[in-house]
């Protein structure tokens, strides 16, 4: 190199770098020739040799005759001894790292020839033409041809997927009884000689995969059998070779998983080693990748499978916390064994398909699992705008108008559950909750095992949403039937007695008793099967609901007695004690196996106190201010309503039975001027819109109360 600035100038230097070149050249053509014939033979070496002669050649008439002295040149060469070679070795050497890689690239390729001319994929086969002509003798023919058609069957058959071994076998047989023996102690290990050779087979071995994937025999791109074997046995093999050359060559190579990074990265000698070799796992396997769907198939079709027995399976495992469908642990067992079988193929876009599946599955249970609560009946006539929630209703009222009107859409669904059913609509719960924190794991150890580029696909967000929004509605679904339930067997005999011929005052009433009947068992098996905070939710919603049903149903009686009224105080006082009870309502011994866990509360949470005692004291506002004298009405009628209007008041007045002309005097008296107070008395009132009201002012009330929670707990 410090003469080549001088060549240009210098006639001598010029001839003498000819010189060398040409020299250099032609050692390098005989070492490349003599590795060839040790490693093919003298025949095939040279005829391959003379092939490639005559290919670069182009057999021109201006060529032919260096042709021929090239071939005379080449068949005096002879197979190298060792040492031979070893000199071509740092003869190779010494002209760079170029020329070492070139020759390793050509050494190999040499050595695979006859893998490709043996494996070689089929050609897609072409229609055959009809034969014409004089007609012979069908069985001389096939008895000519029998024998040549079973060698090219057998041939055929090996380069097919179904036969991957044989690949791998004739590569181990290269390996061992040529490579090895005439090679090995040959090649400097820095070489990687043996690892490059590796990697070239199992690039065409790729190659062939692709081929027969996309253009083979469609019964085996299809058959799911098939696909896995061939991947299985190619993982194997890529794992296999792969130790070899660790064990046997020393080769090292770049780390290929999380877990072997850090191994080496801990390693001093593995950092300032630089000489490795990139990983073999995964260079042929990976064709597979993008041809994995009839395994995807066959592993929906298990899933599917396992949802259609879930339909009707209400089996319960108890080995939990809280008992839950054994269709939901059997799904996830599955789904885990389905991840185990995957990853030990494929990290990649198969698994990633694979998520998708479990994704589909994991809804299509959900659906299943909503299947399981009772049918939604058209609302009730005596709930007009009440939310089955108890949060809402439709309000004429600018502010909030998107909540009510989406809480109104939640009220056109009513539940009745039959008897003992509450006990499925719990295990939904449960079931739901476990499949939500199962299913947030779920995503954690995929995202942690597939391949980085996949990762940020992984998300099971809508997945999670789909079991919490059944748990929404499940829990609807408990305060709906229950309040149906109150209704039908207690609020409906409250309603069918004449109040204004009651003339007495005695214990509590025989619809109050019913109550008790229908909402302590139904309240305890929830409490004992739902978790606390669902539970919670449950007492809360169904509070406001029967509070408010109670409250329509008191302002639907024609007309309430002075002592009917004191009666109805007695009973609401009795039922708000029941309330107040109801989030630590225990289980009475000996009604049922049902207990409530070991160290839950006794006291009912305050605000959930606070919601009740509120509800019903307007109920008994409504009630005393019945039974007050007609004179003293209005003075407290705006004491103990605060913000009472006048639909309010007219609500008293027509559960007392006041006459129209005495009640215009009265609404005169409460503010308006006469027309009105005529208009409205004339008129009347309408008791939904009075319900309506009351409902409103319940959302109000729950809505500020969660809000302050919210805040409080956001606070900290």
């Amino acid at each position: 190199s410090h003469f080549n600035q001088y060549q240009a100038k210098v006639p001598a230097l010029q001839k003498l770098a000819r010189t060398v070149q040409d020299l250099q050249t032609e050692l390098l053509q005989q070492v490349v020739q003599g590795f060839r014939r040790t490693a093919l033979g003298t025949e095939k070496a040279g005829i391959l040799e003379q092939q490639e002669m005559h290919t670069a050649a182009g057999l021109t008439e201006e060529k032919e005759s260096s042709v021929l002295v090239q071939e005379e040149n080449t068949s005096m060469l002879v197979v190298m001894t060792p040492d031979v070679m070893k000199g071509g070795v740092l003869y190779l050497d010494a002209l760079g790292d170029t020329v070492r890689t070139e020759f390793i690239q050509n050494f190999s390729k040499d050595l695979l020839r006859p893998y490709v001319e043996e494996f070689k994929p089929p050609e897609p086969e072409s229609p055959k033409k009809a034969t014409t002509g004089k007609a012979v003798s069908s069985f001389h023919v096939v008895q000519q041809q029998e024998p040549t058609d079973q060698d090219e069957k057998a041939k055929q058959s090996k380069r097919l997927l179904d036969s991957v071994e044989q690949r791998f076998l004739w590569f181990r047989q290269v390996l061992e009884d040529e490579m090895q023996p005439k090679f090995g102690a040959i090649f400097p290990v820095e070489w990687h000689v043996q690892a490059s050779l590796a990697r070239a087979f199992l690039v065409l071995t790729r190659k062939h995969f692709l081929a027969l994937l996309q253009r083979g025999p469609r019964q085996e791109a299809t058959n799911a059998t098939i696909l896995l074997k061939a991947l299985q046995k190619t993982l194997v093999f890529e794992k296999e070779i792969t130790a070899w050359l660790q064990r046997e060559c020393q080769t090292e190579f770049v780390a290929s998983t999380k877990e072997e990074s850090e191994e080496s990265n801990g390693d001093e000698k593995g950092k300032k080693n630089r000489n490795v070799v990139d990983p073999l796992v995964g260079v042929a396997s990976v064709a597979f990748d993008n041809f994995m769907a009839p395994y995807i198939a066959l592993e929906e079709q298990s899933m599917n499978e396992q949802l259609v027995e879930a339909l009707e399976d209400r089996t319960v495992d108890n080995r939990g916390e809280r008992p839950v469908f054994i269709s939901s642990t059997n799904l996830f067992v599955y789904i885990k064994g389905s991840i185990t079988r995957c990853t030990a193929l494929t990290k990649g876009k198969p698994f990633l398909l694979l998520y998708q599946a479990f994704s589909e599955s994991l809804r299509k249970y959900a659906q299943i699992l909503d299947g399981k609560l009772p049918k939604a009946i058209a609302s009730s006539s005596t709930m007009p705008g009440i939310s089955i929630a108890g949060l809402g209703a439709k309000s004429s009222s600018t502010s909030g108008a998107g909540e009510s009107s989406s809480l109104a859409n939640m009220s056109s669904e009513s539940f009745k559950i039959p008897k003992g059913e509450e006990v499925t609509v719990c295990h939904v719960v449960s079931t739901c909750e476990y499949c939500t924190d199962t299913v947030e794991a779920l995503e954690e150890l995929i995202q942690d095992m597939i391949e980085p580029k996949f990762q940020a696909k992984i998300d099971m967000m809508a997945d999670q949403e789909a079991f919490h929004d059944l748990t929404a509605k499940s829990i609807r679904v408990l305060v709906s039937g229950l309040t149906n339930r109150a209704q039908e067997f207690g609020l409906k005999q409250l309603s069918a007695t004449n109040w204004g011929q009651w003339d007495s005052v005695g214990e509590e009433s025989e619809y109050v008793r019913i109550l008790h009947q229908e909402l302590e068992p139904f309240v305890t098996t929830v409490r004992s099967l739902l978790p606390t905070s669902y539970f919670r939710s449950f007492c809360d919603k169904f509070a406001a609901a029967f509070t408010s049903v109670y409250f329509d149903t008191v302002v639907k009686l024609k007309r309430i007695s002075e002592p009917g009224t004191q009666q109805l105080l007695l009973d609401v006082y009795n039922l708000k004690t029941l309330f107040l009870k109801l989030p630590v309502l225990e289980e009475s011994k000996g009604t049922a196996a049902l207990k409530k866990p070991s160290g839950g509360s006794t006291i009912a949470p305050a605000m959930y106190t606070k919601l009740v005692s509120k509800q019903f004291g307007k109920i008994e506002t409504l009630l005393k201010l019945v039974g007050t004298p007609t004179d003293m009405l209005i003075e407290n009628f705006k004491v103990q309503w605060a913000g009472g209007t006048a639909n309010d008041l007219q609500v008293v007045m027509s559960l007392k039975q006041i006459k129209r002309p005495e009640q215009v005097g009265l609404l005169e008296k409460f503010g308006l001027d006469p027309a009105h107070a005529l208009k409205g008395a004339t008129m009347g009132i309408s008791s939904t819109n009075i319900v309506t009201e009351r409902v409103q002012a319940v959302t109000s009330d729950l809505n500020s109360m969660r809000q302050k929670v919210d805040d409080f707990r956001k606070s900290f």
